[in-house]
């Protein structure tokens, strides 16, 4: 809970909100995870792996952030353990609705590995990471357009199934690179693009002008 207090700043009363002092102190999550119960954890499998099924323990409780040393917002903090006498924690805040159960937040947490792979993947086969965008709607056009095609790949890779099962993502780029016909354009075509190119790098040189002269 807060409340106003009142201050002086040059001589001129002032107000501002505060936490109460009959408030306890914030704890640090590792101050609060070890504080849990061993009966309040869950143990959970997260995946299959070469040596068995990996599981860890879970558990979850209902937070308040802070900003501004305030308290802001209610979200959920999930709590992850691994097995044996001296576990290792790790952390997860997550604003779902109150009524999330803990095995959606198992399962979030187990598919964050394969998320990682899914975007090197792209950077590397479809060239996520390769452009030259000075504006938030055309990075998340770029960020879109290649995970569509990632998103494509594999559907291609699934439908194939088992009359390609080596298959990879990156093969099936290559033959699509041969089978695909390229584009001819005209004259006329090639030209207008590399005024549609020269445009842009003008307006994009106007801008980093205008910015460089404000901040002298």
């Amino acid at each position: 809970m807060t409340q106003p207090k009142r201050y002086k700043y040059k001589g001129e009363e002032r107000a501002k909100r505060g936490v109460r002092q009959t408030e306890r102190a914030p704890l640090s999550v590792a101050v609060l995870a070890k504080g849990i119960h061993d009966c309040c954890w869950y143990r959970r499998k997260v995946s299959e792996g070469t040596k068995g099924p990996i599981e860890y323990e879970f558990t979850k409780r209902q937070v308040t952030l802070c900003k501004e040393s305030l308290p802001y917002n209610a979200v959920w903090l999930v709590m992850k353990r691994t097995l044996g006498e001296t576990p290792t924690y790790s952390y997860y805040i997550s604003n779902a609705p109150v009524s999330t159960r803990l095995r959606l937040f198992v399962w979030l947490s187990g598919i964050r590995w394969a998320i990682e792979q899914c975007c090197e993947a792209t950077k590397t086969e479809l060239g996520m990471d390769h452009y030259e965008i000075r504006n938030y709607p055309g990075w998340h056009h770029h960020m879109l357009t290649g995970m569509l095609a990632h998103f494509f790949l594999w559907h291609m890779k699934i439908r194939l199934g088992k009359k390609a099962p080596a298959l990879t993502v990156s093969q099936l780029r290559m033959v699509l690179e041969m089978v695909l016909p390229l584009k001819t354009s005209t004259i006329a075509e090639a030209l207008w693009l590399v005024a549609r190119v020269q445009q842009r790098n003008h307006r994009a040189f106007l801008s980093h002008r205008k910015r460089h002269d404000a901040g002298q």
